[in-house]
């Protein structure tokens, strides 16, 4: 199935869930565990607050033009190398390969993600906080109030 894909901002992020996680994260994609099959689409700076990342099933053939009525032309790139430029009236299809890239497990998919979101991200982690009785007064007092106030 294609879908022409329409869209003013800045830039578009394509991507799988084993790539550009970090980017399109930045760009306020969600993560999406490697095992699910599909694409995210996420706007960079979107020119319309409801244009927002979204996800398609594997499979989909996203048509990506630009706008003959463009102000400018566009440039794409693939895992930031490889720049070309994209005049007025150019397209670009993206799809998924039926072959998927094979990976290596020290535990299982599901811990090894899960243990790499919160080693390499912090994800779900929060500084301890510390006890009231362990903070001190920003005066410098101690807790206690001074005389002659």
């Amino acid at each position: 199935m294609l879908k022409n894909l329409f869209f003013n901002g800045d830039g578009l992020i394509v991507s799988t869930p084993t790539g550009s996680t970090a980017y399109a994260v930045a760009a306020g994609a969600s993560m999406i565990h490697p095992s699910v099959p599909a694409v995210m689409v996420t706007p960079i700076c979107p020119h319309s607050l409801s244009f927002r990342p979204i996800v398609v099933p594997a499979g989909v053939e996203l048509k990506i033009s630009v706008s003959p009525d463009s102000r400018n032309t566009a440039w794409v790139s693939f895992d930031g190398r490889k720049r070309q430029e994209l005049c007025h009236g150019d397209s670009l299809r993206v799809n998924t390969s039926i072959y998927p890239i094979p990976s290596i497990c020290s535990q299982d998919q599901i811990s090894d993600w899960f243990d790499s979101l919160a080693e390499c991200l912090h994800w779900n982690v929060r500084k301890k906080q510390k006890h009231l009785d362990e903070l001190t007064d920003l005066s410098g007092g101690g807790g206690q109030a001074e005389e002659g106030r």
